[in-house]
């Protein structure tokens, strides 16, 4: 077996794939690398929402540095793009200009008023009533998704065992840093495009730097040729212009590196050495572009001394002479891991280092003359953190070697998700988003992070090297209704930028109805609040539903589609009266429509009809009404039961409080709201009109009535569908026209105990269906197994059995 073999391997860790038309050799395609390819538009909306984030969480610093104070002049390549961001019930209109290669917030002093105003105004949440904790599960993550090394060969990592056996030799002693550059040129012309794959890995323990192009070559690098051989060499980076940065602790210097040569054949050659006076033993470093990432002339190289427990930062250029900046907080204990924050793959001011003596991750804000404190993460005990990374949209990596993990990590330090194994030999010590420039045919320049990442292990027999695909999920944490019904809330947390469709399925039709949310998010907590309403202004229907969550990437991949768990939502109307769709109810009347007021009047009486209602169930009603002229005395009744007695109205509004209908006005399912002029020069008249269920209890919703309008002869108890089932099932029962009474549906274990009751109260005759969603009263999950479920009614008993698989 060959070094070329080798670095096959090596390279399938790293190499990237430039979708074109134009390619002729897929090679770097085949392995399904994408990098970032969204439009203006779309990081434009990212960019707002970052800034809505900030203001909701008074963190000036996730935006700070794309805010621009004075108007730049524009030139005929400048674009400019109009945002409104909805901030609570404000709206703030932002102006953001593309002036080179990012963009920025023009209209920064009326941004700044705007925003004050509208955060003033954001007010808390109501707690409500929680329909669902957890309605979709983390158990499926799709945030960290191992790949293959060498899908071809069968090999799933690369190890000492793997290169021992496959090269009789051993490659590496004690790999410690790992970088790659990747550059990747298009021609419209044969050869059509150009690559260069290079992966660097450092080895303190035998001195020295292993790297290699991607199926071409490898060699190694001892520092010999600087005039002084390399003495514990440990991280490094690399810039686009292939300039690599080696932290050589046993030397206390930074050595700068060029990768020179051709394509085919490149090969380190030394610029010069940074620090040497200053450093001490420099161990971690994170090149900062400072938002230009083809200008090198800004160019900042962050480095921790872990000796003297300090962060410095130096000029890239060899020829500056001493550091930028010098911090050392007394807060700092165990200085061990660095990374650089970044938007749309460009550095964004925050600077993030890991401190293994406190177990925490520091983030800091650069402003271009000194560091400030933002915030820390405060990691768990005995946390050791080894490494830290960002990618594209500055998500954070966390390689912790005693909890054996990689944790992930929004701008603000928000805990997203966990990659682990259950293989004893995972070792993570340094997980590497990958990042590549690329050089169009039209000389357009584009540096972009990619949907891959490096892992480098312990070096054993049976860790080494592994590949991760970056992913997105959305893990729906929180899901409830506002205390009077009238609002969806769902909260959750996304696990990487992306855009959200929340659509509204009812539990036994995959076809959505009713769209609840579609936008453009960055990682973190996401919320969204819905009305209620259709499209065409109509409440949504009383009845059992799933959530549908699309999710979109970035990196221009398949979009993922997830379904919750079932849930009841119970029935809520508002009426806005002489708005057509939004009296969708009205059966008598005629609406009144001014740009002051909607109404519906009548000279007699005034009609809603409320259909499907369910008789075991409890309804209240409230209303407002005003006289559009004159004086009238009307009252309300429910079907012919008086609720609400005469009452004198004129053209001031007058509102009821919530009234309980009586269980005989909706005996056959349905209710009409009558408002009955009894007296006065006026008509009847309706402004308003709210009918929901009363004392609603998320824990025992109410079964549903199948669409049959038959009503069965005898009892019956069907078997439930699906069966085995996760995580839902429907179990469909009937009940016979000559039963009158109590009727109960529970779930029990094997040991005879009931773990959940579904249905306890009156039913009328007819046939129902009730969901289970393998939740005991408690609102736990139950484990997997063998349940029984019994109907009872009367002298009549039926037992049915279930299996939950998980």
């Amino acid at each position: 077996m060959t070094r070329k073999w080798y670095m096959y391997l090596l390279g399938l860790s790293a190499a990237l794939m430039v979708t074109t038309t134009f390619a002729k050799d897929d090679t770097p395609g085949r392995l399904g690398y994408r990098r970032v390819q969204e439009s203006d538009e779309t990081i434009v909306a990212l960019l707002a929402q970052r800034i809505a984030r900030g203001l909701q969480t008074n963190d000036p610093y996730l935006y700070l540095s794309f805010v621009t104070e004075n108007l730049p002049k524009l030139s005929s390549q400048s674009k400019a793009i109009d945002y409104d961001l909805t901030l609570g019930d404000s709206k703030l209109r932002l102006r953001f200009v593309k002036n080179g290669e990012r963009w920025n917030l023009i209209n920064a002093a009326e941004f700044a008023t705007m925003a004050k105003s509208a955060y003033a105004k954001l007010g808390k949440v109501s707690t409500g009533v929680a329909l669902l904790q957890t309605a979709t599960s983390a158990e499926n993550d799709k945030t960290f998704i191992n790949r293959e090394l060498a899908p071809e060969h069968q090999i799933s990592m690369l190890s000492r065992r793997v290169t021992t056996g496959k090269l009789q030799r051993q490659l590496f002693s004690l790999p410690a840093g790992s970088a790659l550059f990747a550059k990747l040129q298009q021609f419209d012309t044969a050869p059509y495009f150009q690559a260069s794959y290079v992966q660097l890995v450092t080895d303190p323990a035998w001195n020295r730097i292993v790297y290699g192009d991607y199926q071409k070559w490898i060699k190694a690098y001892d520092g010999a040729e600087s005039g002084t051989p390399l003495n514990r060499p440990q991280s490094l980076v690399v810039d686009p212009q292939g300039v690599v940065y080696v932290a050589d602790m046993g030397n206390s210097r930074i050595l700068a590196l060029k990768l020179t040569g051709t394509t085919n054949d490149l090969k380190l050659s030394p610029l010069g050495e940074i620090g040497k006076k200053t450093l001490s033993q420099p161990t971690e470093l994170a090149w900062d572009d400072r938002g230009t990432v083809f200008d090198s002339s800004d160019d900042l190289l962050w480095v921790i001394d872990r000796e003297e427990n300090t962060l410095y930062a130096f000029r890239t250029a060899v020829t500056a002479s001493g550091p930028v900046l010098k911090y050392n907080a007394e807060s700092f204990s165990d200085l061990t891991a660095l990374a650089v924050g970044r938007f749309d793959g460009r550095s964004d001011g925050n600077i993030y280092v890991a401190d293994a003596g406190t177990r925490k991750i520091h983030r800091l804000y650069f402003n271009g003359a000194q560091l400030i404190s933002v915030g820390s993460y405060q990691g768990e005990a005995e946390m050791v953190p080894s490494a830290l990374a960002t990618d594209h949209w500055g998500n954070i990596y966390l390689s912790d070697e005693a909890h054996r993990k990689i944790a992930k990590f929004s701008p603000a330090l928000e805990p997203l998700a966990e990659l682990r194994s259950d293989d004893p030999n995972f070792q993570p010590r340094r997980f590497q988003p990958l990042f590549g420039s690329v050089s169009t045919s039209s000389n357009q320049k584009i540096w972009s992070g990619y949907d891959q990442a490096f892992l480098l292990e312990k070096w054993t027999e049976h860790s080494g090297a592994r590949r991760y695909e970056l992913g997105i999920d959305f893990h729906l944490t929180d899901l409830r209704l506002t205390d009077d019904l009238s609002t969806l809330s769902l909260a959750g947390k996304l696990t990487d930028p992306g855009q959200v469709k929340i659509e509204l399925v009812p539990a036994k039709v995959n076809a959505p109805i009713a769209g609840l949310a579609n936008h453009w998010h960055n990682s973190g907590t996401v919320q969204f609040n819905w009305n209620r309403r259709l499209s065409n202004g109509g409440m949504i229907a009383p009845g059992y539903y799933k959530l549908q969550l699309t999710l979109r990437s970035t990196y221009e991949k398949p979009d993922i589609v997830s379904q919750s768990l079932s849930f009841y939502l119970p029935l809520y109307y508002y009426d806005d009266c002489g708005v057509v769709g939004h009296d969708s109810h009205l059966i008598r009347g005629t609406r009144l429509t001014t740009p002051e007021q909607t109404i519906v009047t009548d000279a007699e009486e005034v009609v809603y009809r409320f259909k499907n209602l369910n008789p075991t169930v409890t309804y209240e009603v409230k209303a407002s009404y005003f006289s559009a002229e004159g004086q009238v005395e009307q009252a309300l009744y429910a079907e012919q039961d008086l609720i609400h007695p005469a009452t004198r109205i004129s053209q001031a509004v007058t509102q009821t409080e919530w009234m309980t209908i009586p269980a005989q006005a909706i005996a056959d399912h349905t209710l009409d709201l009558r408002f009955v002029k009894k007296g006065g020069n006026g008509n009847a008249s309706v402004a308003e009109i709210w009918l929901r269920e009363a004392n609603y209890d998320p824990n025992h919703p109410p079964a549903l009535e199948t669409t049959s309008e038959s009503v069965p002869q005898t009892f019956a108890l069907q078997q439930n569908y699906p069966n085995p089932f996760n995580p839902s099932t429907t179990i469909e029962f009937g009940i016979p026209e000559n039963h009158r009474g109590y009727v109960s549906l529970r779930i029990y274990n094997m040991l005879g105990e009931v773990v959940r009751e579904l249905v306890a109260g009156e039913l009328a005759p007819g046939n129902y269906r009730q969901i289970w969603d393998g939740l005991d009263n408690a609102g736990r999950r139950l484990a997997s197994g063998l349940y029984m479920y019994q109907l009872r009614a009367g002298s009549f008993s039926a037992t049915r059995k279930l299996v939950l698989m998980k």
